[in-house]
């Protein structure tokens, strides 16, 4: 039997991450026209923005598959008028902001933007009935605060008051979040840049929150948003891609001891530091990664790795090829090869390696692309890398088939 309980814990949870997505939409939304706007999260309300000195109080309400009312005896509707009477100034303007859609001829659909003298009246009229005794017993004690008021009074909080009702839910939100963009990018890349922004408002909200939890004042200016914006812009234009796996944790000593793959058993053929060895597999998963989405994301044409990856087995060929003909002198040894061969990787690693487009800045994607190249026994750092990987050739080839990115 499933716990009812945890369907409600669920929806709450779904309110609070709306709230931190309707505040960036809403943001994003207001930016070209509004640009002293700053915001602040469970401060004075769910949502508190200002403007040119004058501050909103947003209260945001999420229902499932638009469940609720938002009919005169609306819970949602008189805790939030509750709530306004309770920590209002008396100045600043009031939002509800809802994913249920009110009637025409209720209170709340009375206080839609573009409403009358007149609409406001019969709001207030609405409420005045409603508020009598016998009606919501759950609501009584925000009927009775509202009826405090003397007639004026209640106007005055009434004509601050707009409802913004048929809100998006969160479950489609990303839509509207991909159309506040469309001037930011093209069509094809709206997607990838709203999923990265979205990570960053995330965090961004989270330290928000800590620091208020902590008692500190602060506010998120629109002009933060705005520059995260224009920079992950940036990172999707023709002469660049953006980077998301800079930060990626790295492998610990004993998951690079236990690692098996093409590459770094060739790393382990020429006796490199195990250090070393960590770096190169760090490398390596994190342009995996990246290539990978890349691809999935459709941020780079077809063929374009492959390309990528041409210049990169020319820079090896440029380090690793012989400088001379074969010699009838004695071979050299096992150890001198493989001196030989970490002298050279040293300076594979030091070179200015090609990234992938001109304004891409990483390090770790030509790098790693090197270790890819090695893993896939195209390239190799000890002289002898064919004759002593040729056990893994079968593998190599195998995987080819099931190879889907990078």
């Amino acid at each position: 039997m499933v716990d009812s309980n945890r369907f409600g814990a669920a929806g709450a949870a779904l309110g609070y991450i709306a709230q931190i997505e309707y505040a960036l939409l809403i943001a994003l939304e207001r930016m070209d026209r509004e640009e002293d706007l700053r915001l602040s999260l469970e401060t004075a309300d769910d949502i508190t923005f200002e403007v040119g000195g004058r501050v909103e109080l947003w209260q945001t309400k999420h229902h499932i598959a638009r469940q609720g009312s938002l009919g005169d005896r609306s819970p949602d509707l008189w805790k939030t008028l509750h709530n306004w009477i309770e920590s209002s100034d008396g100045e600043s303007a009031c939002f509800l902001f809802s994913t249920v859609t009110a009637s025409a001829d209720s209170a709340a659909g009375l206080l839609r933007p573009m409403r009358t003298k007149a609409d406001v009246d019969a709001a207030r009229a609405k409420l005045d009935v409603a508020a009598q005794p016998g009606g919501n017993k759950a609501s009584a004690e925000y009927y009775a605060k509202y009826l405090s008021l003397d007639s004026e009074q209640r106007l005055n909080l009434l004509e601050r008051v707009t409802v913004l009702d048929g809100a998006v839910t969160a479950e489609h939100i990303t839509d509207r979040l991909v159309a506040s963009v469309r001037k930011a990018t093209v069509r094809s890349r709206r997607g990838p840049l709203v999923e990265r922004l979205r990570g960053w408002w995330h965090g961004r909200a989270l330290n928000h929150l800590s620091r208020i939890a902590s008692g500190e004042s602060e506010w998120i200016k629109i002009e933060e948003i705005e520059a995260q914006l224009l920079f992950i812009a940036q990172s999707l234009r023709d002469d660049n891609l953006p980077l998301d796996y800079s930060d990626e944790p790295e492998p610990t000593p004993g998951e690079v001891k236990e690692d098996d793959r093409v590459f770094v058993e060739q790393l382990k053929v020429i006796m490199l530091h195990h250090e070393r060895i960590r770096q190169a597999v760090y490398d390596h998963n994190r342009a995996f990664l990246q290539r990978s989405k890349w691809q999935r994301e459709h941020l780079i044409a077809i063929g374009e790795l492959e390309a990528y990856d041409r210049r990169l087995r020319e820079e090896w060929n440029r380090v690793f090829l012989p400088l001379e003909e074969p010699s009838s002198v004695e071979e050299p040894s096992d150890s001198a090869k493989c001196i030989s061969a970490r002298q050279l990787y040293a300076r594979i690693q030091e070179r200015s390696l090609p990234e992938i487009r001109p304004n891409v800045n990483s390090g770790y994607i030509p790098l790693g692309s090197m270790h890819i190249l090695a893993d896939r026994l195209r390239i190799g750092w000890h002289p002898d890398w064919v004759e002593l990987l040729k056990h893994r050739l079968s593998e190599v080839q195998g995987s080819k088939e099931s190879r889907g990115a990078a």
